[in-house]
């Protein structure tokens, strides 16, 4: 079990002489035409949560938006997207794929394809990309994924996780045995979000207690996904940073919780108290 201890050493404070390559690089496939949000909301919490440089690649029509709203962004439409190509060989970086991708979207789903077959780094599915990987086709891929030493991350709520594990033939009793089971069938690592979310890779489990009602809002899986994908952009190990962001996530929430009750709370919101929940954490290095 991760105490706070550990997961403060695991935040990557970046070296003196650290620049935004060698900070990691975050792409994010992200945001069908209806759902710029996502694309924001995931990309922005990966430069909160510390990644140096994050492209976002999304609906032609949603660019500007993500442009006016965060300048340091480098935005580019889904069009001139090749997953395999987006970061580097020799630099630290993550992929994240699929938060507002509309799953009738074909440009989209070209794209989620891709990133599993090509994407080298680690690669965070998540949103519209797990439903599209909801087939024999796409077990298959990630599976491949796995053969050849990389890494995947699948972030589903259990309406997702329900549809994964249909084509899986895995019959759970309780949710520490439907993550291990569903890690183990997929060679991934499973974060199943719910009011209690479960962190499996099929050998071990942890299960986080700590989350909160105020997350039960549209746009805080985005967040989650921006948040775990900044800590393996900067190389963070994929266990330890999925577990890791589960707890900023919600200690960021609570944050805001305690400002704003647990009725108010957005996704944006959660966002904003990531600094200060990071803040908490380092002060137990001090």
């Amino acid at each position: 079990m991760f105490t706070q201890q550990d997961l403060a050493n695991l935040i990557p404070v970046p070296a003196p002489d650290a620049n935004k390559y060698s900070r990691g690089k975050c792409a994010v496939i992200a945001g069908s035409t209806p759902y710029p949000g996502a694309a924001l909301l995931a990309s922005w919490a990966s430069q909160y949560m510390g990644a140096g440089y994050t492209e976002v690649f999304t609906a032609k029509v949603n660019e500007m938006l993500l442009q006016v709203r965060r300048p340091s962004l480098v935005v580019r439409s889904f069009d001139s997207c090749n997953p395999g190509y987006v970061i580097p060989v020799e630099h630290h970086g993550a992929v994240v794929a699929g938060p507002g991708f509309d799953v009738n979207d074909a440009v989209a789903h070209d794209l989620c394809v891709k990133a599993v077959k090509d994407v080298k780094h680690p690669l965070l599915l998540d949103g519209g990309a797990l439903t599209i990987m909801a087939t024999d086709e796409g077990r298959e891929l990630i599976l491949e994924r796995a053969a050849m030493g990389r890494t995947t991350v699948l972030t589903p709520h259990h309406g997702e996780a329900a549809r994964l594990i249909a084509i899986s033939d895995i019959t759970p009793d309780n949710l520490m045995d439907a993550a291990a089971q569903f890690a183990q069938a997929y060679q991934a690592i499973v974060v199943l979000k719910g009011p209690i979310t479960v962190v499996s890779d099929g050998k071990r489990t942890e299960v986080f207690e700590g989350g909160t009602p105020a997350l039960a809002k549209a746009g805080t899986g985005d967040v989650l996904a921006g948040i775990i994908g900044g800590l393996l952009a900067q190389g963070v190990e994929p266990f330890g940073a999925s577990y890791l962001g589960v707890s900023l996530h919600a200690d960021a929430a609570k944050i805001v919780a305690d400002a704003m009750t647990e009725v108010s709370v957005c996704a944006e919101d959660v966002i904003e108290a990531l600094p200060v929940a990071i803040k908490s954490y380092l002060e137990l290095l001090d």
